[in-house]
């Protein structure tokens, strides 16, 4: 290699450089990515989604960015910070709850849910039919039957107060009553839960056949529609009187925790790769052009969102000199190779 082949080299790579850099303003980069995307959806109509990529490939990548990836520790500490943003943002006192559906949009909603026969009867059977939903209204009417009882006596000791003799009398009978029968109070406690306790779950049947029927009969999307057009005009900040921020924080957290379990389950594994398969199977043999139109893109749009973003960034790093670093640093292998040296 001569001096005068490495100058040669030099003044045509400095030469190059400069080209390509000119290529990347604002002006001509518009120009050259209109061309380039052009040619880039001819050739897309040559292409099978099955010819560049594999569904082995694909599920490799959905697995390492959903399953394996592992979740940084900083993140539980910025969904604290999210939260704190998102409970005190200024839009929920601007928006009312009918800015986010419409009426039209939560009647479908309803029902949609409404018509799921099966999930309903279902639903409503097992909370019916729970343990705990039996003991929480049994104890409610023991509960209500004694503030019966209780108001009851209280006004029967008013009553006999205001009559001379009455009321050392009904001391007097209750004490007799206690001393005749012990235990008889507490006894007619225990007696009152159990006949609360064994016909609760007959209440509860009835109350699941009336259920029923004001489902059939539209009373019950009635009330809900009425409950809508109660709240529907309050603003979304409303809902700060039933949630706390730290409340909110913590809801997101253990989601964070629900899904970092449910990701690492054998069943989510597999319900992934059932969906990259099933995709395969659908669009494997489907030319790229007409897939990404069946998802929505098109050549404007990639024009679109490229020249919103790429301008900025080349204008910056052309302004720093990594651009020209860049371009150079790929380039001068070629133009320095023994090859290219010895046609020079």
């Amino acid at each position: 290699m001569t001096d005068t082949q490495r100058a040669k080299a030099e003044q045509l790579l400095d030469a190059q450089v400069a080209y390509l850099v000119s290529q990347l303003d604002e002006k001509q980069f518009r120009k050259l990515a209109k061309e380039e995307i052009d040619i880039a959806f001819k050739v897309m109509k040559t292409l099978r989604l099955k010819d560049v990529v594999s569904a082995a490939q694909v599920r490799e990548t959905a697995h390492r960015y959903t399953v394996e990836m592992p979740i940084a520790g900083a993140i539980p500490e910025l969904i604290g910070e999210i939260a704190d943003r998102l409970y005190n943002h200024p839009g929920h006192d601007k928006n009312s709850f009918e800015d986010l559906i419409s009426d039209q949009e939560l009647t479908e909603l309803i029902d949609v849910a409404l018509e799921m026969d099966a999930l309903r009867t279902r639903l409503i059977q097992e909370i019916g039919g729970s343990p705990l939903v039996i003991h929480l209204i049994s104890d409610m009417l023991y509960r209500g039957i004694q503030g019966f009882v209780t108001q009851g006596t209280q006004k029967a000791g008013n009553m006999a107060s205001s009559i001379p003799g009455a009321s050392s009398m009904f001391k007097l009978g209750k004490s007799v009553v206690n001393k005749a029968a012990p235990g008889l109070e507490k006894s007619a406690e225990q007696n009152i839960r159990k006949y609360i306790a064994h016909n609760t779950r007959g209440i509860i049947r009835q109350s699941e056949k009336r259920l029923e029927k004001a489902i059939e009969s539209g009373e019950l999307r009635q009330a809900v529609l009425d409950f809508w057009d109660d709240i529907k005009e309050q603003k979304v900040a409303s809902l700060r009187r039933y949630i706390t921020r730290d409340e909110l924080e913590d809801t997101m957290v253990a989601g964070l925790e629900a899904w970092k379990r449910f990701r690492s389950t054998r069943y989510f594994a597999n319900l992934l790769d059932a969906g990259v398969d099933f995709f395969f199977e659908k669009y494997g043999d489907t030319s790229l052009d007409k897939l990404i139109a069946e998802m929505g893109v098109d050549k404007k749009m990639v024009l679109q969102e490229l020249l919103h973003y790429a301008p900025g960034i080349l204008a910056v790093l052309k302004e720093r000199g990594v651009l020209h670093d860049t371009l150079r640093r790929r380039l001068e292998g070629f133009w320095f190779s023994e090859s290219t040296l010895a046609a020079l």
